[in-house]
């Protein structure tokens, strides 16, 4: 299982990523371009980690409220 949390800027993404490795959590922050678009701008910056998606909500607290989180 991976859990995986989008944001729209590396800033966020890193936040994200200092955190839940602060907390126990192996992370990776991977670059993805939305799906069928062309456009360099159009970046998603994805932190994917094995912690479970509630695990990882209480981790990063409310910011939590904002991003879209998925289970794969």
């Amino acid at each position: 299982m991976v859990t995986r949390i989008h944001f729209d800027d590396a800033e966020g993404a890193d936040e994200a990523a200092e955190t839940l490795y602060a907390a126990g959590y192996e992370v990776a922050i991977v670059r993805e371009r939305f799906a069928g678009e062309d456009d360099d701008e159009d970046i998603d910056y994805v932190v994917a980690t094995p912690a479970s998606k509630q695990e990882a909500m209480e981790a990063l607290g409310d910011v939590t409220e904002e991003l879209f989180i998925s289970e794969e």
